[in-house]
């Protein structure tokens, strides 16, 4: 029962609200009498309390402290037998209701407490049990289509019958909608303008009942056919996930065979490939998308902090593949601890094209994810195979471009295998060792005068390189008049002893910074 239905009740035709009128939702779960000033010390939360003033006669702007401390407690409201120890409230008490949305109702005097708590009470009783009795009529309804193996499409649509108002429940784990489909829908744009109902399993959100409706009006009744539909579209996610996790066990297993080169025989990848109605006899690229800097992160944070931190991964994930799934037909994935890796399928004559398209979309998959979750992401991408045998080569390419992309760019690049140059002649040929002597031997002195003192000469060769060795463009690239780039350049020459604008030196030069590059 709440404070309208009570001064809409027949028998109390005469109760009139004389302040907070703004509160008159409130709910009334009990009645109960005022018998101390310190009565709100005991209220549970939804009371009407009543009072003759009798306490407060001699002060009553005590009623102002009173009405605070039952707001406080959650009480409903205040009722007041005015004209007998009290006449009228004062201006201070009527403000204080009012800015509290606090009811506080006038009681008539030949009204004793009895012929208000009995009919209260009573009605507050049927009320539960009427309650009880649809909630349980509601739950048995679908607790009998759950056992009769109803989906979610059965879930919404008896919902929707029971309100008879239109239910659209946006599943997203499964990046799904059920219910009303004939329409174009924008889930961010329900959710800011109609009523919804969060559907949480452990405080993790797994869907939205949303009500679309222009009302936004719900009745109590419709609550708890809400809330009862939210129970089993909790068990029913519940189920899907379950079996969802186990067939994905087996298929992650199998593209990690495939990527790990852990499968025996061509036939055998043709085999298992079937059973998912895969097919990877028509070429395949391998890409992974990895996330910078996280196994630092996570090793830093306490156990609660590294959860939070799971939970923003598996988001950027499902991100990921939401994204990926949608603009590559056919694509598979695994996830390891910090990357996601797709098996794609470009056809051999389209490669262009498919370089072109995954550039646009993994440029949006990084401005995306480092704006709402303040991570970078690497992308590697291996060259395509034609034989499903060689998918974990392509892997393999894809590792070591996003490990040169980072040497290079640090982090939040896109690499592509085929787009390495020299970079992966440098790796095929050489090891670390003999990598790092290079470098050492042709611009070791440079690096080792600019920490003596204090300098940056790299920095001025490095631009030179990449200005393909033109004074003039390098000094308007650095802001730097050009007789101060002619003694620069001049000072690198003498701290390397060497000639650069000798062909054969500046190539050695030029191998020594990609070298560098490689080995940061």
């Amino acid at each position: 029962m709440k404070v309208k239905d009570l001064m809409s009740y027949p028998l109390f035709d005469d109760f009139e609200i004389i302040a907070g009128h703004k509160g008159i939702d409130r709910e009334i779960t009990t009645v109960s009498v005022m018998d101390a000033p310190d009565i709100y010390k005991w209220m549970k939360g939804g009371e009407f309390l009543m009072t003759t003033g009798y306490i407060m006669k001699e002060n009553p702007l005590d009623l102002k402290n009173l009405i605070i401390n039952l707001d406080k407690m959650g009480a409903s409201a205040l009722g007041i037998k005015l004209k007998r120890f009290i006449d009228d409230l004062p201006q201070e008490v009527i403000d204080i209701a009012d800015r509290l949305n606090f009811p506080v109702v006038f009681i008539p005097l030949k009204y004793s407490f009895v012929d208000v708590i009995n009919p209260v009470l009573s009605e507050i009783i049927n009320k539960q049990a009427r309650t009880l009795l649809y909630s349980q009529k509601i739950h048995n309804s679908f607790t009998e289509l759950v056992i009769d193996g109803g989906s979610i499409e059965k879930i919404i649509k008896t919902l929707t019958k029971i309100i008879n108002k239109n239910i659209i429940y946006y599943d997203i784990y499964f990046d799904k909608t059920y219910g009303i489909v004939d329409i174009e829908l924008d889930i961010d744009n329900l959710l800011d303008n109609y009523i919804y109902y969060p559907v949480k399993i452990d405080n993790i959100k797994y869907g939205y009942i949303i009500i679309y409706d222009e009302q936004k009006i719900i009745a109590e009744y419709d609550e708890i056919a809400i809330e009862h539909a939210s129970t089993v579209l909790k068990l029913e996610i519940q189920k899907k996930i379950s079996n969802i996790q186990i067939e994905s066990r087996y298929r992650h297993e199998f593209i990690q065979d495939l990527i790990m080169d852990n499968v025996k025989s061509l036939q055998e990848i043709i085999n298992r490939a079937k059973v998912y109605d895969w097919d990877f006899e028509k070429g395949n690229v391998v890409a992974i998308f990895d996330i910078d800097n996280f196994k630092g992160q996570y090793l830093n944070l306490n156990k609660e902090n590294r959860i939070e931190l799971e939970i923003v991964k598996e988001n950027i994930f499902s991100y990921i593949r939401k994204i990926i799934k949608n603009k590559f037909k056919d694509a598979v994935y695994t996830n390891f601890s910090d990357s996601i890796i797709f098996i794609l399928k470009p056809f051999e004559n389209d490669l262009d094209n498919f370089k072109a398209k995954f550039n646009q979309v993994s440029t949006m998959i990084k401005r995306e994810i480092l704006q709402k979750y303040k991570f970078s992401i690497t992308i590697g991408v291996g060259s395509y195979k034609l034989s499903p045998t060689d998918i974990n080569i392509s892997y393999n390419q894809a590792k070591k471009s996003i490990q040169i992309a980072r040497n290079i760019y640090r982090k939040n690049a896109t690499m592509f295998y085929e787009d390495l140059g020299i970079y992966k002649l440098f790796d095929k040929l050489s090891s670390e060792t003999e990598k790092i002597d290079f470098y050492k031997l042709y611009i070791g002195k440079l690096l080792e005068y600019d920490e003596e003192n204090n300098t940056n000469f790299l920095n001025t060769l490095k631009c030179l390189y990449e200005n393909d060795w033109n004074l003039k463009i390098t000094a308007k690239q650095m802001y730097i008049h050009y007789n101060t780039m002619k003694y620069r350049f001049n000072k690198i020459m003498e701290i390397l002893k060497l000639d650069l604008k000798n062909s054969e030196d500046k190539l050695n030069v030029s191998v020594a910074l990609k070298l560098l590059d490689m080995a940061k």
